[in-house]
């Protein structure tokens, strides 16, 4: 979701004897930002790419622009029944008119104006981007509409998914058109916001099984070789300094002369040094590359491999009315569903079923080890990158989406020979110094010895505290010339950090390995879920044995993650995010807790930084949602169960999420993290990894 600024004022008059009163205020005026990630397909191209089919971003919608239609309908109400093409009683102001951008958002055409007469309305309704919908949005002097016939997949294949088009309109900071509304109705005079909103649903399809895989066990590591990179230049640890203590007692006048009565005087002076010292600790690094040759594994294990998946129960076609009626819900109309008793999409090897999960033959599967490697229990992308964008659609009993599933289990045992290769990653030290002194002198003294002659007086040095020293130590000289560092030789070259063994080559000489077919399950499934506009839902297959279990996990289109940054100034964390104990069955110390079908209560405290607000959400099993402290759920201006809470980063309130299970009455097991955002400027979300501690609370609801 997106906004978009229309400057937007009076209409020009018609030059007639029906002239409504008018004076000039501001040449239309705009400014928009949508969400990241839209590229264009290349039309060069000869073979379309999932980047083709991605959604629009802010460059995109400068790029294209966007299209606005404005009504004048005097004192009276807009109507989308009502026939606006007589101009001398109502007015179009603005027929589709683009708004382009070049560092600032103009109109197009020539200046319009807001009538100045009160209660006299204008009703505006906005579509993006420009380039893709103009030649299609259609008016009849009511409403504009736009027809996504042509928009609509008709199969899986990559010509017809590289098709999609994303479509967004336009509307207020309520979700609801801009109508019947006068310039001062704004905070900033005549000043109209549109936000901009995914008309579509977004449907990704994922998969994962809960086979381990098969496991490779290496028997003969074969001959190992390797070559080393250059060594990089040094990077230089701290630099640490010392000065060492004084040296006292360095006589350098020992003339002496005999008095009598065997007693002698001796003359002496003392020298002081004191001597600085810096150290450096260098690293220099260098990459090794490993690669054993003819290694040995053994293999065995399990396999899924996926034959076909059908989905059926998408709307085929439709017309979204920019005049939508219910807030933040595109309004769609004349939609038509797929008929006929065939699926409408169908996954295989001909088309976009990625090829890691495909099964074509226990043989060509054996003789390609790489390419193929199956369902393992990690989520895998069943559409190789692609997607669906979806006319929404309402679930009921009969309007189901429906998954068939056929796959083969794998039994795999046997041996291969391989190549592998690793990079090591190597380091060096050395310690390097420099010195430098100082020195002064003391005044002379006079020693008097008064015993025999004979006594060994030489070495009779005067104490500390005999000598005076006239002057304050000079200052530190300049470091020797070209720094005076010390030049020793690097340390062994050590292990830093290697990467895994990755297996390059393989080949079946003199090893064999065998993939015993298992018949072919042939499973179905149907999920009672909606399909709302400007919604992401990932489907997830999920393979247990013979059965099949279908996830569906809606999220907001807009919500985008990105990397953490440690080192930007990041909100303190007063009290980091932990559970009331009260509140819980029990918790472990990796982060579960369950709640079962208890109300969860957590809290945390933030304090001043970058990020001026927060979002807590629950990603994953759709089991639970938020609620108050009484146990309501928490719903949106639809009565629907909202998905995520924001509020600002205040370093007096602690901060509390309640969340309770949808269903008491549960008969699997649900999980879902309990995921903490800070929220920038733009409204990116970026996931507050250090208020968790490196670690997110994952809420579990055991069956009944």
């Amino acid at each position: 979701m997106a906004a978009a600024a229309l400057s937007c004022q009076r209409l020009e008059p018609p030059q007639t004897d029906h002239t409504r009163p008018s004076r000039r205020i501001v040449e239309i005026k705009a400014a928009a930002s949508l969400p990241d990630g839209w590229t264009p397909m290349t039309k060069a191209d000869p073979e379309p790419s999932p980047s083709d089919i991605t959604d629009i971003d802010n460059a995109e919608l400068q790029s294209r622009g966007f299209g606005v239609y404005a009504f004048y309908t005097g004192t009276e109400e807009y109507s989308s029944v009502l026939d606006y093409t007589d101009y001398d009683t109502f007015g179009l102001v603005l027929n589709n008119r683009k708004f382009e951008y070049s560092s600032t958002w103009t109109n197009s055409g020539k200046a319009e104006f807001w009538p100045t007469a009160s209660g006299e309305n204008l009703s505006l309704f906005a579509y993006a981007p420009w380039d893709t919908w103009n030649t299609v949005v259609q008016y009849d002097g009511k409403v504009p509409t736009i027809q996504y016939d042509n928009y609509v997949a008709q199969n899986l294949s990559v010509s017809e998914l590289s098709k999609q088009r994303d479509i967004l309109w336009g509307t207020n900071t309520s979700g609801n058109p801009h109508k019947n509304v006068e310039k001062d109705d704004y905070a900033t005079e005549g000043t109209v916001d549109f936000h901009f909103r995914h008309a579509v649903a977004k449907v990704r399809l994922n998969v994962k099984g809960t086979l381990p895989g098969e496991v490779r066990n290496m028997t003969s590591s074969g001959s190992t070789s390797g070559s080393n990179g250059a060594a990089g230049d040094p990077e230089n640890g701290a630099t640490t300094s010392s000065i060492s203590e004084p040296v006292f007692y360095v006589a350098n006048n020992s003339n002496y002369y005999r008095q009598g009565n065997n007693t002698r005087t001796r003359y002496w002076h003392a020298t002081q040094t004191e001597t600085e010292t810096e150290t450096i600790v260098q690293t220099r690094y260098r990459t090794r590359t490993e690669t054993a040759t003819g290694a040995v594994y053994s293999v065995s294990g399990q396999r899924y491999m996926v034959e076909e998946v059908t989905l059926k129960g998408f709307n085929k076609t439709g017309t979204l009315v920019l005049d939508n009626t219910t807030a933040y819900s595109p309004l769609w109309s004349n939609v038509t569903k797929f008929t006929g008793a065939s699926p409408e999409y169908v996954l295989n090897s001909s088309n976009v079923l990625s090829q890691p999960l495909q099964y074509v033959s226990a043989s060509t599967i054996q003789n390609n080890f790489s390419t193929y490697t199956g369902i393992t229990e990690t989520a895998a992308d069943m559409m190789s990158g692609y997607f669906l964008y979806a006319i929404p659609r309402e679930s009921s009993a009969g309007d189901r989406i429906a998954v068939t599933i056929d796959y083969h289990k794998l039994n795999v045992s046997g041996t291969l020979t391989a190549d592998q290769t690793r990079t090591v990653i190597q380091k060096q030290t050395r310690t390097i110094t420099r010195t430098r002194s100082r020195t002064r002198t003391s005044d002379e003294i006079t020693v008097t010895n008064t015993t025999n002659w004979n006594n060994a007086y030489n070495n009779n040095a005067s104490h500390e505290s005999d000598y005076t020293f006239s002057a304050d130590w000079p200052d530190w000289p300049d470091w020797p010339s070209g720094g005076g560092w010390d030049n020793p030789s690097w340390g062994e070259w050590t292990d830093d950090s290697a990467t895994d063994w990755t297996i390059t080559s393989e080949t079946l000489t003199g090893a064999t390995v065998n993939y015993n077919d298992d018949t072919a399950p042939h499973l179905s499934g149907s999920i009672i879920t909606d399909l709302e506009g400007g919604r992401v839902y990932d489907i997830n297959l999920i393979l247990a044995g013979d059965m099949i279990e279908l996830d569906v996990v809606p999220q907001p289109w807009e919500l985008k993650e990105f990397d953490f940054d440690y080192n930007a100034n990041i909100n303190d964390v007063i009290q980091a995010l932990t559970y009331d104990s009260s509140y819980i069955d029990y918790a472990d110390a990796q982060g579960n807790v369950w709640i079962n079908n208890r109300m969860g209560k957590f809290y945390f405290k933030l304090g001043a930084g970058k990020y001026a607000s927060w979002q807590a959400s629950l990603v994953g099993d759709a089991a639970f949602g938020f609620c108050d402290e009484n146990g309501n759920f928490l719903l949106d201006e639809h009565g629907n169960r909202v998905n995520s809470i924001r509020n600002a980063i205040d370093p007096d309130v602690m901060n509390y999420i309640y969340v309770k299970p949808i269903n008491t009455e549960a008969t699997v097991t649900s999980h879902a993290k309990l995921r903490i955002y800070y929220i920038d400027a733009t409204g990116d979300a970026v996931v507050a990894l250090n208020l968790v501690n490196q670690r997110e609370w994952t809420i579990w609801q055991n069956a009944n």
